[in-house]
């Protein structure tokens, strides 16, 4: 059986990643084509670097508007490999390949003795028409069925009753990734994982049998926006109805790698939504967590946040958003912003320093820029368990008196956040803060000016395309392991009265016609700039090359 994914590699950023990982997967002993056609390799980027290791030899030479084909082994040899260095014209390859089954299933489950037979038998079937599964279909190595029991956390039961939703499609790669990350974590409960189908695929419901994972077939209808807020719709009322008695759920998506950590984290965080009124939900994403800022595994935080991947919710949150969830009308948005604007409001989110949970698949809301910028380069905690600090000083009162206490202590940063000198390297203090203007937006209610807010993070290096994750008007950034710099912004901010008195404002508003030329060609620290590889390439410099092997 013949697995086909496409990866548009016209595109720059991001999907070099995710031909990376799916050419992880492959089964050694697979035949794999790579077909690059119409607009090019552009997109190609870090995985000629793998694809090199696997035995191309046009791969790290090609310019960017070539078409290209290579077969091979893998894990072997190459069958053929050709290529175009422009996109004009016809580009066909012939190749005559016969394809046997080296090992019958019933081969396979006698090669393992003391494991279930008929299960085995069942695996490599599945396998036989699967190539891209990692572990599963490991014939040296295979993942062992079903997943081990784990090791329990320190408050496990908390999560006795606590459902684990994932929803899925038909990107069965994706989805054993994700369910492994999850039933070899410590502390979960393997019977309270359940997974929601949108979409019927014999072949995905074959996948969960073999993990001995629960599923129901929960169909939508619409089409790719309007399709997923009615599917996520469908998901909390089945989350109401089937569990009506739990105190939580979690709720992932099959494109959602959970850190070892992920459950003993949640164990310790969940109970405050409970006795906060204040919080909505507990996230194991990490707001920032991708800039180089997180350096704490046992740091957590509280802020205006939507629910990202990998997240939290009492039952009565899901029932409140159900009242409010509109069945006409506008239901285009992105179900999760849906949830954050008129459902969470003005609550908060608990968040990690250090990311539990990574999202790394492709999507239909997927922006392969910010992909890249975000979730791909986000790291994980990989210990588990880790004892977080002062959970109970997570609660809103203690969290107030805690960022007053440490604000009013902090050293203050005058000047512009665009220089290099504006953050002391080495630091000399353990916190720093700087206040900055920033007011309400006209647009939308309680919500802080995004203007005003993008231009004083992005020359941080901090994510300037959202204020999310801030706490009423204040972002708090661990640019060292050993420093915090807490941003103010007033008169937003209530945490503006301990601005010291005469103390200007950085307002972007008030920068001269030069400062704010230089701020737009500014590049943020931490940021790279676009170099296209091989962009001057041509047949001649690729015939050198190859005639010198």
């Amino acid at each position: 059986m013949v697995t086909s994914i496409v990866f548009p590699l016209w595109q720059y950023w991001a999907h070099w990643a995710d031909l990376e990982w799916h050419l992880r997967r492959v089964a050694l002993g697979r035949v794999v084509i790579l077909a690059v056609s119409v607009d090019g390799l552009v997109g190609l980027r870090h995985a000629t670097l793998l694809l090199t290791r696997l035995g191309s030899l046009l791969a790290p030479h090609l310019p960017p508007q070539s078409c290209w084909v290579w077969v091979f082994v893998k894990g072997g040899r190459t069958l053929t490999e050709t290529a175009l260095t422009t996109s004009r014209g016809t580009h066909q390859v012939h190749l005559l390949l016969p394809l046997i089954d080296t090992l019958l299933p019933a081969t396979h489950a006698r090669m393992y003795p003391g494991r279930n037979a008929a299960l085995e038998d069942v695996r490599w079937r599945y396998c036989s028409r699967h190539g891209v599964m990692g572990g599963l279909c490991d014939e040296h190595s295979p993942d062992p069925l079903p997943p081990p029991p784990t090791a329990r956390v320190a408050q496990q039961s908390v999560l006795a009753r606590v459902p684990v939703v994932v929803t899925a499609g038909t990107r069965q790669p994706y989805l054993y990734h994700t369910l492994t990350t999850i039933l070899t974590a410590p502390g979960v409960e393997p019977q309270n994982v359940l997974v929601v189908l949108g979409d019927e695929s014999q072949s995905t419901v074959q996948l969960l049998l073999l993990l001995q994972v629960a599923h129901v077939m929960l169909p939508a209808g619409g089409a790719t926006n309007e399709q997923l807020f009615r599917f996520y719709r469908d998901v909390f009322q089945l989350v109401v109805q089937r569990f009506p008695d739990a105190p939580y759920v979690i709720i992932l998506d099959e494109d959602v790698e959970v850190s070892p950590d992920f459950f003993s984290f949640m164990s310790q965080t969940l109970p405050l939504l409970q006795t906060d009124p204040s919080l909505s939900c507990v996230t194991g994403h990490a707001a920032e967590g991708f800039l180089g800022l997180a350096h704490d595994n046992t740091r957590a935080f509280r802020g205006s946040l939507q629910v990202e991947w990998g997240y939290g919710v009492t039952l009565d949150f899901v029932r409140e958003a159900l009242s409010l969830w509109k069945t006409t009308g506008q239901i285009t948005l992105l179900y999760d912003f849906w949830l954050y604007i008129n459902v969470q409001k003005d609550r908060e989110c608990i968040f990690p320093e250090v990311s539990r949970t990574r999202h790394f698949g492709m999507g239909v809301n997927t922006d392969s820029y910010l992909k890249e910028k975000g979730p791909v380069l986000m790291p994980l905690v990989h210990q588990a368990p880790v004892a977080l600090q002062n959970v109970h000083r997570l609660r809103l009162d203690k969290w107030q008196e805690d960022l007053a206490r440490n604000i009013s202590r902090a050293t203050t940063l005058q000047g512009s956040p665009c220089l290099d000198s504006f953050l002391p390297t080495p630091p000399f203090s353990p916190s720093y803060v700087f206040y900055y203007r920033l007011t309400k937006a006209e647009c939308c209610d309680g919500m802080p000016e995004p203007y005003q807010y993008s231009n004083a993070v992005r020359c941080l290096g901090l994510w300037w395309l959202s204020e999310q994750g801030h706490h009423r008007g204040v972002t708090v950034a661990r640019f060292a392991s050993n420093a915090t710099l807490f941003l103010v912004g007033c008169p937003y901010s209530p945490y503006c009265r301990l601005r010291p008195t005469g103390l200007l404002l950085w307002d972007i508003d008030a920068l001269t016609e030069e400062e704010f030329e230089y701020l737009k060609t500014y590049s943020p620290r931490g940021s790279t700039s676009v170099t296209i590889a091989n962009e001057h390439a041509n047949p001649d410099s690729i015939n050198a090359m190859l005639s010198e092997i």
